[in-house]
C-alpha cells in the first residue's frame, strides 16, 4: 500500500512540477471560436478561431502563443463581411469570463495581420510577451489572462466596434486528470487483489 501512496504522491509532483504549459480555448455567449454572436449587440459576421495546435500560454516564459489563430474561408472558416480593419487582445474585463463573456475592455496589445481580405488570414505577430509588454505587473497580467479577462476582437469595415471576438478561457482540465489517475489507481488496486 505504502508503494501505491507514494506513486500517486509521484505521479501528482510530476504533475505539478510540469504544468507550465496552458492551453486556452476561445468562448463566447455564442459558443467556442472567434465568433459574431460573442460580440455585444446584434452582429452578424465571418468566423474564425483555433486552427492546428491552438492557443498556449508558458507561466514561466510568460509568453502567450497565438500562432494558431485564423479566420475567414482562407483557415476554413466563414469569410468576414469586409475586410479586417483592426485585430486587437482585449483586457482586462471587470470579472472572470466577461461576467457571462458580456463585458468589453480597451486594447491591451495590436496584432497585425496576414491580411486584411474578407476571406481571412493569421496573426503575424503571434508571440505576446507578458515580460515585454507589461514589465514589473506581467504576473498581475498573467492571473487576468487566466482568469478569461481578455478577448481577441477582430474589427471589419462593416462592423467597426469588432465583427468577431472570443474570450481566451482555460478548459477544465483537472476533472479530466483525475479521473485518469483514479482510472490507474482503481487499476492497480484491482491489479493486487
Amino acid at each position: 500500500m505504502k508503494i501505491l501512496i507514494t506513486s500517486i504522491v509521484a505521479v501528482a509532483l510530476t504533475i505539478q512540477a510540469n504544468a507550465t504549459l496552458f492551453q486556452l480555448d476561445l468562448q463566447g455567449l455564442a459558443g467556442f471560436g472567434l465568433l459574431p454572436g460573442n460580440e455585444p449587440g446584434s452582429v452578424t459576421g465571418g468566423t474564425g478561431g483555433e486552427i492546428g495546435s491552438g492557443i498556449t500560454y508558458d507561466d514561466i516564459t510568460n509568453l502567450l502563443d497565438l500562432t494558431n489563430v485564423g479566420w475567414g474561408s482562407s483557415q476554413g472558416f466563414t469569410d468576414l463581411t469586409s475586410s479586417v480593419t483592426n485585430s486587437h487582445l482585449h483586457g482586462s474585463t471587470a470579472n472572470a469570463n466577461g461576467n457571462g463573456f458580456t463585458q468589453t475592455a480597451g486594447v491591451l496589445v495590436n496584432l497585425t495581420r496576414s491580411s486584411n481580405a474578407v476571406s481571412g488570414g493569421t496573426f503575424t505577430n503571434p508571440l505576446v510577451d507578458l515580460d515585454t509588454v507589461f514589465g514589473v505587473i506581467a504576473e498581475t497580467k498573467e492571473a487576468e489572462l487566466l482568469s478569461g479577462k481578455w478577448y481577441i476582437n477582430i474589427h471589419t469595415s462593416n462592423n467597426g466596434g469588432g465583427e468577431m471576438r472570443g474570450f481566451l478561457t482555460v478548459p477544465e482540465p483537472t476533472s479530466i486528470g483525475l479521473l485518469g489517475l483514479g482510472t490507474c489507481v482503481l487499476g492497480l488496486i484491482r491489479r493486487r487483489k
